[in-house]
């Protein structure tokens, strides 16, 4: 089947210089190519910002490290208001995201007609490193249970995103936990969360997430939930 949509990517970058320019030179040789690559810098200190510029991507710069959850809020502005393509593929920049994924995340969206598509990892889980598997199981298991969707890896930041739910969501997290906030968000609005299986890869590339200050927060965005302090927490019927 061929693959007809029109998609461009996003990477939120922080201090990437090491695997960028691999990335960047992987996904120009994709078939079909995206439209735009948009890489917002997030305050790094290392020649990331220059090196994305070079190869022609769309470089938004953060004067400081604001987040993930933010340099994703600014990359999805960045998108709306500059591209045409349909849909938004977000990928890490650290390699752990494999390029030759992208045909099925574009033939899913293409054969379901689906708005939100994440990358699942747990279907082979030799390679993830133990406290990563136990707490991806464990976030997955409750924003199943407050979604009403059977969500497969809630931490997966390989996903694929159409243009109108992106300019439809509401989002306020700057940190990882936005990442849970958009699957939250989405289920509200009725919108099927469907995945796909991909590789997973673990290199010498140290993780940005601050396993108790992070864990923290996402103990809060739950607890509002649960407290029904937040409107998107009860889902549509």
């Amino acid at each position: 089947m061929s693959i007809e949509l029109k998609y461009s990517i996003l990477i939120p970058a922080f201090e990437a210089e090491k695997y960028l320019s691999i990335l960047l030179a992987q996904i120009y040789h994709m078939k079909p190519p995206p439209q735009e690559i948009f890489v917002v810098n997030d305050g790094s200190t290392d020649h990331t910002g220059i090196i994305a510029e070079k190869m022609g991507a769309i470089v938004i710069q953060h004067d400081k490290n604001k987040g993930k959850g933010a340099a994703l809020k600014t990359g999805f502005q960045s998108f709306l208001k500059k591209s045409e393509s349909t849909y938004l593929l977000c990928m890490d920049a650290d390699l752990q995201h494999p390029v030759e994924e992208i045909p099925k995340f574009l033939a899913h969206a293409e054969e379901n007609n689906r708005q939100f598509i994440i990358g699942n990892r747990l279907n082979q889980t030799h390679n993830m490193p133990l406290h990563r598997k136990i707490s991806n199981r464990t976030t997955s298991y409750i924003l199943s249970k407050l979604s009403g969707q059977h969500i497969q890896d809630s931490q997966c930041g390989y996903r694929l995103l159409h243009r109108n739910l992106l300019d439809d969501l509401d989002l306020k997290e700057d940190g990882f936990q936005l990442e849970s906030e958009m699957i939250l968000k989405a289920s509200h609005k009725n919108i099927t969360i469907d995945f796909v299986n991909i590789k997973t890869i673990y290199n010498d590339a140290s993780s940005q997430i601050r396993n108790i200050g992070d864990t923290l927060k996402f103990i809060f965005l739950v607890f509002r939930a649960l407290m029904n302090k937040i409107p998107w927490f009860t889902k549509k019927n």
